[in-house]
């Protein structure tokens, strides 16, 4: 079950086919600086305490100058360079490396996030997993596609049957904003946990390319931002899954704070029941 608007913006089959080399040119050039990186980077604190390296500053340089190579009237939003989240027009959204927690460990579950809005709306969205050579990618009304380490797209999708929340199996990123944070925030993962079949920390945008094919049947992310929500969301929406914050809001959801992506409308429903505060 989708949650976008009835009537929201799409690209063209041709506008998706044609836009489809320039992104993947891009995303392989930013392959070279993140895993030429990769187990011997240092890590730097931003101001919020989260961290930094040189391969999320050189790789999101990249890809903004390929992307104003290629549309540069469109507006770019960055996790590391800032920019304006617009309303109205195009506007891409750029994470290097979401899951830089991950990178600097030399795990391989990170990814490259990169989607397209517009009027606000994400129509193309892209989940990039250099370390684990695939690629999940979608736009709107063209369906979820998966393309592993090169080789042909396939269509994917998170599948028919889906299981109820008492055997669901539940991606989890963090404990950030919840109960079970050092500092407490209102969502009730202690509620929810025993209410599952099982909890899985997978991480970042990893466990989201999961539930488009099906393998997992949930992800929960407590603490999120624009250039991490764009991709994700329309890459589930389009696997037939459906998204929304952890208060079940799907409006304008590039906007909000928190995700929960599932199978279902119902498993998504019932999940986001749990983690409220009553």
């Amino acid at each position: 079950m989708k949650t976008t608007p009835r009537h929201a913006p799409a690209l063209s089959a041709r506008e998706f086919r044609a836009l489809l080399p320039a992104v993947f040119e891009a995303l392989t050039a930013t392959d070279a600086i993140t895993l030429g990186h990769l187990h011997r980077v240092k890590i730097s604190l931003k101001a919020d305490g989260s961290e930094v390296t040189i391969a999320d500053r050189a790789a999101e340089r990249l890809l903004r100058g390929r992307l104003a190579k290629h549309w540069p009237t469109d507006a770019i939003l960055g996790e590391e360079y800032g920019g304006a989240l617009t309303r109205q027009g195009r506007c891409w959204l750029v994470d290097p490396i979401d899951g830089t927690a991950s990178y600097v460990i030399g795990s391989p579950m990170w990814g490259t996030l990169l989607s397209l809005l517009i009027d606000g709306e994400p129509v193309f969205g892209c989940i990039h997993l250099p370390a684990l050579g695939e690629t999940t990618y979608a736009a709107r009304g063209h369906g979820c596609w998966l393309r592993r380490d090169g080789a042909r797209a396939r269509r994917v999708s998170v599948g028919r049957t889906v299981p109820p929340l008492s055997r669901a199996q539940v991606g989890l990123s963090s404990f950030k904003e919840s109960d079970l944070a050092a500092r407490p925030g209102p969502w009730r993962f202690a509620s929810l946990a025993p209410k599952v079949g099982r909890v899985k920390i997978v991480g970042d945008c990893v466990q989201y390319a999961l539930v488009c094919r099906g393998v997992l049947d949930a992800a929960i992310d407590p603490l999120m931002k624009p250039w991490d929500i764009g991709a994700l969301a329309i890459c589930v929406e389009e696997a037939g899954g459906s998204v929304s914050d952890l208060r079940g809001r799907g409006d304008r959801l590039v906007e909000r704070t928190s995700l929960v992506a599932a199978r279902s409308a119902t498993l998504r429903r019932s999940i986001c029941r749990h983690v409220v505060e009553r």
